[in-house]
């Protein structure tokens, strides 16, 4: 499996945040005409090697954007990937690494963005 799939199966699965979002788990883009609040995610991936170019770890940086149709909603939906985040297994080494908030006024919508480490060795 991919961290992208492993990622998104650790939201699903928490049923705190699909009582926000439903099914609205997406990696990359949403479809234009989405409905809010919802989580898009993309991921940087960056292995970890050793001096024969042996993979020793993986390490991906997850940008995570939680939207919805006001700040508050934006942060409770944050707050429930954080504690999905929380579940992953240990071997994931899953941590937060900052939350930020943002506005798209093109939309009018609010956000609550969230970085966060994910390890697979």
């Amino acid at each position: 499996m991919s961290v992208e799939t492993d990622f998104r199966a650790l939201l699903a699965a928490h049923a705190p945040l699909t009582a926000l979002v439903s099914t609205r788990i997406a990696l990359n883009a949403v479809p234009e005409g989405s409905a809010f609040p919802l989580v898009v995610f993309a991921a940087q991936h960056t292995p970890t090697l050793g001096l024969d170019g042996t993979l020793l770890a993986h390490q991906a940086t997850l940008d995570v954007q939680c939207w919805a149709e006001t700040a508050a909603a934006a942060d409770a939906v944050a707050d429930a990937v954080v504690a999905a985040a929380a579940l992953a297994p240990s071997a994931r080494g899953c941590a937060l690494l900052g939350r930020s908030t943002t506005h798209d006024p093109e939309v009018g919508k609010d956000g609550t963005t969230l970085s966060f480490d994910w390890w697979a060795v």
